[in-house]
């Protein structure tokens, strides 16, 4: 083959190459890949072709629940005494930076199968709210509340106020650790109910006039290294259904403080929690068959009590621990004939052999102690495993 052949052979060669790259698209969108997006903590990722970053969570817990362990335990025939749940949380949990500051929502969607209540699953909005630099609307942690416990395993609950709400909250941060909160609070998960006087509370049910008025909850809040130290107080209306014409002011105050161990152990705390409650039981973490007030006659008398609770948890190893909380309800009847106090205690065995997967075992004792009644034991058995990821 001669020079002049392999010239012809070459350009014929370019002419083609030419020809299909004019085919080509001249401008090729970029490949937009996931960008991890740390900022607000692990797990964050950012929505392609937007600014808002995104988290996906949850959990499955599986557990089994053994009660009537005790003599003073009577239970029919119709209830269980052993009692195996599933329960799985879906969790998304959004961030974005905007000139009204950082927009948050926050969905965690909870479906529950247990053996008391099966035929009855379902899906309920566990928390689900909006928050706008410093408000929050929506459904989640009462203002009110402070130590809600350390135990990861159910057991009897402890006098601890602790419920979701819905609310429209402001929290304003002092600096130094410091913030302060004020919330308008809806009260259907805390109200309790109005009893007939001589009733025994957990024999009938209570009379409820429905929300008139929502309740107004305030907090101041201190964080430090050493631990943190908190106030709230809550006031609420007390209401009697029918046409009586009867209400009555409800409020309640709590404090709580709690101190790292970390010299002991790294990651051990020790709570304490007091609270006071007139015709607002479930601030004080009474039981819900406990009705806020007590009608004679025509008059509305509120139920007063006091609760006082601590805790501590303990880390033997960085997988192993354990935990030990106890309380204390004493609770004046607006009728001088229901009057009772109670006294819980709760443990727990805790392993975390490998990051969001749980084993743990508990007990606890309760004591139901009625004027001029009785004197009642209760006690239950716990064992769970749970995955969140």
């Amino acid at each position: 083959m001669n020079f002049k052949a392999i010239a012809i052979a070459a350009a014929a060669a370019a002419a083609a190459t030419s020809g299909q790259a004019a085919d080509l698209p001249s401008d090729v969108a970029p490949v937009e890949y996931v960008r991890i997006n740390d900022a607000y903590g692990a797990g964050f990722f950012m929505l392609p072709g937007t600014e808002t970053a995104i988290k996906i969570g949850g959990r499955i817990r599986v557990e089994a629940r053994f009660t009537d362990l005790l003599d003073d335990e009577d239970y029919s025939r119709e209830d269980n005494n052993h009692n195996f749940r599933s329960r799985a949380n879906l969790r998304v949990d959004t961030r974005t930076q905007s000139e009204l500051g950082l927009i948050r929502t926050y969905m965690d969607l909870q479906y529950t199968s247990d053996s008391d209540k099966r035929g009855n699953e379902g899906v309920s909005l566990d928390k689900g709210y909006l928050q706008i630099g410093g408000f929050t609307f929506g459904r989640t942690t009462s203002v009110f509340d402070l130590w809600v416990g350390e135990l990861a395993t159910n057991l009897y609950d402890r006098h601890l106020a602790d419920d979701n709400v819905w609310q429209a909250s402001y929290t304003h941060s002092l600096g130094n650790g410091l913030t302060i909160a004020a919330s308008i609070e809806d009260n259907s998960d805390r109200e309790q109910g109005v009893l007939d006087a001589g009733v025994k509370f957990g024999t009938a049910d209570t009379m409820k006039a429905g929300n008139t008025i929502p309740s107004f909850v305030a907090k101041i809040l201190l964080n430090q290294g050493w631990g943190y130290a908190g106030l709230s107080g809550a006031v609420t209306k007390v209401d009697v259904s029918g046409e009586r014409d009867s209400s009555e002011v409800g409020y309640a105050i709590a404090g709580a403080v709690g101190f790292n161990l970390d010299m002991i152990a790294p990651g051990d705390v020790i709570n304490f929690q007091a609270a006071y409650a007139d015709g607002a039981m479930a601030y004080v973490g009474s039981d819900s068959d406990t009705p806020d007030a007590y009608l004679v006659g025509d008059d509305l008398e509120t139920n007063t009590a006091w609760s006082v609770a601590g805790g501590y948890m303990h880390n033997w190893t960085s997988e192993l621990s354990s935990g030990l909380e106890a309380s204390y309800l004493d609770l004046e009847a607006g009728d001088d004939l229901s009057d009772f106090n109670e006294v819980i205690v709760a443990g727990t065995v805790e392993y975390r052999p490998v990051s969001g997967l749980l084993f743990s075992a508990g007990a606890g004792w309760k004591q139901l102690d009625t004027d001029n009644e009785s004197t009642e034991d209760a006690a239950v058995l716990n064992f769970r495993v749970q995955r969140s990821f």
